[in-house]
């Protein structure tokens, strides 16, 4: 790998890892430099997927520790993700992505347009016990299924269902987000790494990057909270809801 090429993958695997251990959208980041460099698709496709593997179980492990973190909530959460998501998968190249893509950009739409005009959404936690393990049994299921299928927006859907649906602050949703997340990857690069190609000259180092990105990100998220957060979900949200919408289009 030239210099040009390691500096460039450096510099994105790091922000791209913080970004995706934050509020999730880092492949929109990771993809573009790896074909930048003259990785053919499904190589950049796997080679992405071992690196944001790397970054979140670093994210997920400061998270953990945090204690912001439901516990139970957390540990069912990424089961349910690896397992669904492993399923998803599996049957993804028998079934048409083309019609679930189109329902992803309208609700990737929905949860944009709720959030920019609710400046106090995810601000404060008003946090319903009774409703954590249902929404977490809910999306880990669903989404889980989704992130193994398809997967842009996870990160920005398990976020706001948190938020929604159990009242947690947007760091708190955040951190839980991230752990089932990994779960998702877990399960997903399960099934596709050995028919995915996967270029580890590059993967390594990439993942590495990643990793110190997803490192530093729990520290900034626990302190700064909603003040980051908000505006940095609604810039990822709009350059994913762009890129599927190209991607759709196309």
């Amino acid at each position: 790998m030239q210099l040009e090429a390691f500096l460039l993958i450096t510099a994105v695997g790091v922000f791209a890892g913080f970004v995706d251990s934050a509020v999730g959208g880092g492949g929109l980041l990771r993809l573009p430099a790896l074909l930048s460099i003259g990785l053919p698709p499904h190589v950049a496709i796997g080679t992405n997927k071992f690196a944001s593997t790397a970054a979140a179980a670093v994210a997920s492990m400061k998270y953990l520790q945090s204690g912001i973190v439901p516990g139970n909530a957390g540990l069912i959460g990424w089961g349910l993700m690896a397992l669904f998501s492993a399923l998803g998968a599996s049957v993804v190249l028998s079934i048409s992505a083309d019609t679930v893509l189109g329902i992803v950009i309208a609700v990737l739409c929905i949860l944009f347009l709720y959030v920019l005009l609710n400046p106090k959404f995810g601000r404060e936690e008003r946090i319903v016990e009774d409703r954590i393990m249902p929404v977490t049994i809910g999306m880990g299921t669903g989404l889980g299924f989704y992130e193994g299928f398809l997967g842009p927006g996870t990160g920005s859907m398990l976020m706001v269902g948190y938020i929604k649906g159990a009242g947690f602050g947007m760091d708190r949703a955040a951190a839980t987000a991230r752990i089932l997340n990994f779960g998702g990857n877990v399960g997903s690069i399960a099934i596709f790494a050995i028919a995915a190609s996967i270029n580890y000259q590059v993967a390594i180092p990439f993942a590495i990057a990643n990793m110190v990105g997803g490192f530093v990100a729990p520290g900034y998220v626990l302190k700064y909270g909603y003040s980051m957060l908000r505006p940095l979900f609604l810039i990822m949200a709009a350059l994913l809801i762009l890129a599927q919408l190209v991607d759709y289009v196309s």
